[in-house]
């Protein structure tokens, strides 16, 4: 038993980020306990949570070739385009299905300006804007703001300075990620359109 035990955490370390770990461990003691002692329904409740949070904190970042043009810092899909001044703000909305690795868009100092804790309202209302919890991340001249969603779980980010292309800066679950970008940069995006982690933007 304490062998498969074993086998169970290794394979979690190599396919799940460590923000989930602790998640999958509680939840996977629940299930034996429940198994052993309560009854099969609620082991079989807990197994599927199990199941879904490996899917949700699953660590499926690859390792890439570093590129000349911006990356996406998240999966999601693009549900508007603004531009303001000298920049370009586009919105990415993660969703609970999407990956939810966050990433360095390029080679930089990395800082994080602002950390406001809040609340988990649907990103859809005049209430999240005011209330979520709010973060916005610098990359020299590309920002971004992330904006939780119902159900996004906070996490750490990082503490190190400077940052390299895809380096991982953390996980954001469910929410909108603006990204202010310089009109100096070329990009080929429109609206609807899904971009991975990543990809060039």
């Amino acid at each position: 038993m304490n062998l498969k035990i074993k086998k169970i955490k290794k394979m979690i370390n190599n396919f799940v980020a460590r923000e989930g770990r602790v998640f999958i461990y509680i939840s996977f003691a629940i299930f034996v306990f429940s198994y052993l002692f309560i009854c099969d329904t609620f082991a079989f409740i807990c197994f599927l949570i199990i199941l879904f949070l490996i899917f949700i904190y699953r660590n499926n970042l690859k390792a890439k070739v570093k590129v000349d043009s911006l990356v996406s810092p998240v999966s999601g899909e693009i549900i508007a385009i603004d531009k303001v001044n000298s920049q370009n703000i586009i919105y990415i909305s993660v969703g609970v299905l999407n990956s939810h690795i966050l990433i360095a868009p390029k080679d930089s100092l990395f800082k994080e300006e602002l950390h406001k804790n809040g609340l988990n309202f649907c990103t859809n209302t005049y209430k999240a804007k005011e209330l979520n919890e709010k973060r916005i991340l610098s990359f020299d001249d590309i920002k971004l703001e992330l904006i939780s969603g119902r159900f996004n779980i906070s996490h750490e980010f990082v503490s190190k300075s400077n940052v390299n292309q895809y380096d991982k800066i953390g996980i954001f679950v469910n929410g909108i990620v603006k990204v202010y970008i310089p009109s100096s940069y070329y990009l080929n995006l429109k609206l609807g359109q899904k971009v991975k982690v990543g990809e060039v933007l």
